[in-house]
């Protein structure tokens, strides 16, 4: 019964790790979408007759101060994430590191340099000027950059959740074969499922491999194209550690169920 117990126990604990993954991705969407819309060159909103002149520049300016905060968040946020990372210091790995980190103070000095700039700014005219120059070095250099930061960072945390997974894949089924040596449970009853989420990790470590040769890659030729993309390699190993879990689940109401509890 206290193996029964300790196989509950770790199918619970795999569950935050996919919603560390989701909460991660969402919020940077989140951000990016809002900063895209007060970045908008038009500021509509603040052409509204009911506004008078200063009130329509104060507002432009508020607008575009909060997009430019939003944008110096989220490279803080990533450089948090990066510097989670440990690497040899000859390594690939840490070379890769160290290019995102300058790329990412870089984009923090232009914003940081925007908003002193946006201060000097006495016109709407003069503020749309500069919010058209912010757009355009977000969608040329900081969102390409960022989302390059991004896929480097998701490879990493691929392989640690991976870890994580087939760790307690194994603790799982050490468990469910001592329970059979008991003869509380037969192991056939759970060998589909068992051999699904052999498949499915396996699998997931094939993308992630393949997924990390890309991004480490010493040279890229930039009018080829990756299909599948390294992204798209990481996401379905990410969907096949997500399906995973699920299956930790319905082998831990099966047991239960085996055991009449």
């Amino acid at each position: 019964m206290r193996r029964l117990k300790r196989t509950i126990l770790l199918v619970g604990l795999a569950i935050p790790l996919t919603g560390a993954f989701v909460s991660f991705n969402v919020g940077t969407a989140r951000a990016e979408s809002t900063s895209s819309t007060l970045l908008s060159v038009d500021l509509l909103s603040v052409d509204s007759a009911s506004l008078a002149p200063e009130e329509k520049l104060a507002k432009a300016k508020e607008d575009l101060v909060r997009a430019l905060d939003l944008s110096l968040k989220k490279v803080e946020s990533l450089k948090n994430r990066l510097n989670e990372l440990n690497f040899p210091e000859d390594s690939r790995e840490q070379t890769l590191k160290n290019e995102a980190l300058g790329d990412l103070d870089t984009y923090a000095e232009y914003y940081l340099n925007a908003k002193e700039n946006l201060d000097k700014k006495g016109s709407l005219d003069e503020v749309k000027d500069l919010a058209k120059e912010i757009k355009e070095y977000r969608d040329t250099t900081y969102t390409p950059g960022v989302e390059e930061t991004i896929r480097f960072i998701l490879v990493f945390y691929n392989e640690e959740v991976l870890g994580v997974a087939n760790d307690r894949f194994s603790k799982i089924g050490a468990d469910i074969k001592k329970l059979d040596k008991l003869g509380v449970v037969r192991e056939g009853d759970f060998q589909e499922k068992l051999d699904e989420v052999t498949s499915l990790l396996k699998e997931a470590a094939d993308l992630q491999g393949e997924a990390k040769k890309i991004i480490l890659a010493t040279s890229t030729d930039p009018g080829k194209s990756e299909e599948p993309s390294a992204k798209d390699m990481i996401e379905q190993s990410l969907n096949n550690v997500k399906t995973v879990y699920g299956i930790f689940l319905e082998l831990n109401q099966l047991v239960k169920e085996a055991l009449g509890i």
